[in-house]
């Protein structure tokens, strides 16, 4: 199994040495993982939601000691999160081109001020309209893949709760963004994290993912773990889903160079 989206303690909001990390893919049978911590913030810095500027060279530091030590028992990936700021780009360049990173998953995670994903922006759902949401989300998701820094988009629909839908179809946006991930050269991440933060579906759902697999789009598989318990979580769900989809490949990364690989290679066991 691959897991290509895993945290730990290098930001407030999750928890765990990376080493625990390493160790509960182990015990669950993974040939491959990638740790893909939260870059630090380009705007308004807080450690609560991303390291700071300080900690990626530690970061950076732990990663390359753990491959070493458990190079011939796992394959370690040096992964980020990197989320996206419109007009910023430039100062995420930077940051994304100091370290030797073998991919980078971009993200939404804002939008203006409201940070939807957090605690503290839940109650805005109560008050926002998803008839201007979700166009405004996939706009920006879509300047995202266009800056061409990133190699995998994350949680892709992120932005949907099972209280919070788009009231009409969405295939329009999916194909834009399948149409934009293509001509970027970008996979999307099949997401389980969704199944246990209320969107009530894998992200994303199971009709954007397809859309994606008929444009040809390159899938890749992380938990969004938080926790090391968490690693894998609910890979069963994620591999039916594949598998109604007949995805035969994933894709894998080194160097920030895309390897499609058989997905046979990292069945559930």
């Amino acid at each position: 199994m691959i897991d290509y989206h895993l945290h730990g303690n290098f930001c407030g909001h999750a928890r765990g040495a990376l080493e625990e990390y390493v160790s509960s893919a182990r015990a669950k049978g993974f040939r491959e993982i990638g740790f893909s911590a939260h870059l630090p913030k380009v705007i308004d810095p807080d450690p609560y939601h991303a390291m700071l500027e300080d900690d990626l060279p530690r970061y950076v530091d732990l990663v390359h000691s753990l491959q070493r030590r458990h190079e011939d028992d796992i394959v370690i990936r040096l992964g980020i999160e990197a989320d996206y700021f419109p007009g910023y780009e430039e100062e995420t360049e930077r940051l994304l081109a100091a370290y030797p990173f073998d991919y980078v998953l971009g993200s939404v995670h804002f939008l203006d001020d409201w940070h939807f994903t957090s605690r503290l922006g839940l109650p805005r759902y109560e008050t926002e309209d998803p008839a201007e949401v979700f166009p405004r989300y996939y706009e920006l998701l879509g300047r995202m893949i266009r800056t061409g820094l990133f190699d995998i988009a994350a949680h892709a629909d992120a932005i949907t709760r099972e209280y919070f839908r788009p009231r009409g179809p969405l295939a329009g946006e999916y194909r834009k963004i399948t149409g934009l991930l293509g001509s970027a050269g970008m996979a999307i991440e099949v997401n389980t994290a969704g199944l246990r933060r209320g969107a009530g579906s894998i992200y994303p759902n199971e009709e954007f993912l397809r859309i994606c697999v008929e444009g040809g789009v390159p899938l890749t598989l992380g938990s969004d773990a938080h926790s090391p318990e968490d690693v894998g979580r609910d890979y069963d769900r994620a591999f039916e889903t594949l598998q109604r989809l007949d995805v035969q490949e994933i894709a894998t990364y080194e160097a920030r160079r895309m390897r499609l690989r058989p997905l046979s290679d990292f069945n559930v066991a």
